[in-house]
């Protein structure tokens, strides 16, 4: 609610309420403190642009993976109550000092990326169902240049991601 007021004294259209700020993080808000949330912005006549959440889809790990698209289709539900028509996530690992290679041994760029690929195509649907985009973060190593960022929401192949 302060970033709000910072917002309007400083005369911003819109603000990204980040979902890893919100006081109840990573699990959802209370119904409640979105409302109030999306009710303080209008009053101050300041719009909300999106949202976004942690995660990390290039882990070998399936059971990180498959926690981070229910994860992210929570959110989805959260960015559509607040009235935010997207949410950005991570293509990458969150971990300080790893990089996508430490996080998946073993694994070549093409399966980390069928992997990631596969995950937002999921969330995307998710998206779909709530009106919520899926914007890929390039977070991390594994997208470093505007191409492989484009090879991969086209390895999604969704209007909603």
């Amino acid at each position: 609610m302060q970033l709000l007021d910072f917002c309007a004294k400083n005369n911003f259209d819109g603000f990204d309420p980040t979902g890893y700020f919100f006081p109840t993080y990573p699990d959802v808000p209370p119904d409640a403190y979105v409302n109030d949330l999306k009710r303080r912005a209008f009053e101050l006549g300041i719009g909300i642009s999106g949202t976004g959440v942690r995660n990390n889809f290039t882990t070998s790990d399936q059971a990180v993976r498959t926690a981070a698209v229910q994860h992210i289709k929570q959110w989805v539900e959260v960015a559509s109550r607040l009235g935010a028509p997207v949410i950005r996530v991570f293509a990458d690992t969150q971990m300080r000092a790893m990089t996508w290679h430490d996080v998946a041994k073993g694994f070549t760029r093409d399966q980390v990326q069928q992997w990631i690929a596969d995950d937002l195509s999921e969330c995307a649907e998710h998206g779909k169902k709530f009106g919520v985009l899926i914007g890929v973060q390039n977070h991390g190593d594994f997208l470093q240049t505007a191409d492989q960022l484009i090879t991969l929401i086209k390895a999604v192949n969704s209007p909603w991601c």
